[in-house]
């Protein structure tokens, strides 16, 4: 399968690191959404987002690659230095029907297409401890249409648990390149008046062919945690002040969005228009929410999030989406600055 084949060339390039670049602060990280994985309710379908794997890897290792001249970072005030981190991921998403037992049918106005993504990122995030700030951008290539390999993986994964099989993926979209930016910035809401109660709002963006969005919200945290904003992934660091070994904490993160226009629903910017499928510019919901509830349990070497996800209707005639969300950072170099 193609998305596997990706995962092995980045675990291969990831295991030819050298030594030193694991001693400077290394982590891999895994994340798996699924709408098997709600809690809300009793009957699992696989309606519009069904399922979505990321493999990242966070290391200045991927400083040295040229992506690096188009992501963006804090500057520095009265010579302070940020602290900062570059990642690189690999992630396929798989997205389907209301209905997966009918081959064919005119999906148009009252579902959503067949959409497979198959995609390769590299982001850079800088964080201000002291003005309480942090700066997330993030370049993206990828594919959309049946070279993601999104039919292979749902057909194989339903046949494992023996599940009836999706039937309609000969009709998803059609083979697209993609590229997108995104850009997020995220600030202290309120001035920390308890260690174990904090208040953070963001502002985000996102540019190109897969998605043209803006959004705003923030996110409120509640438990025993370290200080968001002083380092990139929020893990204890030895030699730091008042951080946390352990850290356990729900959140609940409220969220607004605008699109403009969604790839995966319409079709790419090259072949969109050829698929009968695709859903058009009126159908879209162009404006929704979005609520994320969740907790974490972090340690010195391994952090572990659980999220469900909701969000309103993305076109008109649909229903609100839910899905859960897994999540498990792990430390794998030796190196304390992040």
């Amino acid at each position: 399968m193609r998305f596997f084949l990706l995962i092995y060339l980045l675990c291969a390039g990831l295991s030819a690191f050298s030594q030193d670049t694991l001693q400077s602060g290394s982590f891999l990280q895994v994340d798996w959404e699924n709408d098997a994985f709600q809690i809300r309710q009793r009957n699992i379908t696989d309606r519009y987002y069904s399922n979505g794997i990321r493999l990242s890897h966070l290391s200045n290792y991927w400083r040295k690659w040229p992506t690096r001249h188009t992501l963006l970072r804090l500057r520095p005030k009265d010579n302070q230095v940020y602290p900062f981190l570059y990642s690189f991921t690999a992630g396929q998403e798989i997205y389907t029907p209301r209905n997966v037992k009918i081959a064919r049918r005119p999906l148009y106005p009252n579902d959503r297409p067949y959409a497979g993504y198959l995609y390769a990122s590299w982001g850079l995030t800088t964080t201000d401890p002291v003005g309480a700030r942090r700066l997330s951008s993030s370049l993206t290539l990828g594919m959309i249409g049946p070279v993601s390999g999104a039919a292979d993986v749902q057909e194989w994964l339903h046949g494992v648990l023996g599940q009836y099989v999706p039937v309609g993926w000969g009709a998803q979209m059609k083979n697209d390149p993609m590229i997108s930016y995104a850009v997020q910035y995220e600030g202290r809401a309120i001035p920390r008046f308890s260690s174990a109660f904090d208040v953070i709002g963001h502002v985000e963006g996102t540019i190109g062919t897969l998605m043209n969005s803006a959004g705003m919200g923030g996110t409120l945290r509640i438990g025993l945690f370290n200080d968001y904003f002083q380092n990139p992934t929020g893990f204890y660091r030895a030699g730091g002040t008042a951080e946390r070994r352990f850290q356990c904490y729900a959140f609940v993160r409220v969220g607004f969005r605008t699109v403009l226009d969604n790839a995966l629903l319409q079709g790419g910017w090259v072949n969109g228009a050829k698929n009968y499928y695709a859903l058009p510019a009126v159908e879209l919901q162009h404006f929704y929410g979005q609520t994320d509830v969740g907790g974490v349990i972090a340690t010195r070497q391994a952090q572990l999030t659980f999220t469900q996800h909701l969000r309103t209707a993305e076109f008109r005639g649909a229903l609100p989406d839910q899905w859960g969300h897994i999540s498990l950072l792990v430390r794998v170099g030796r190196g304390s600055q992040y």
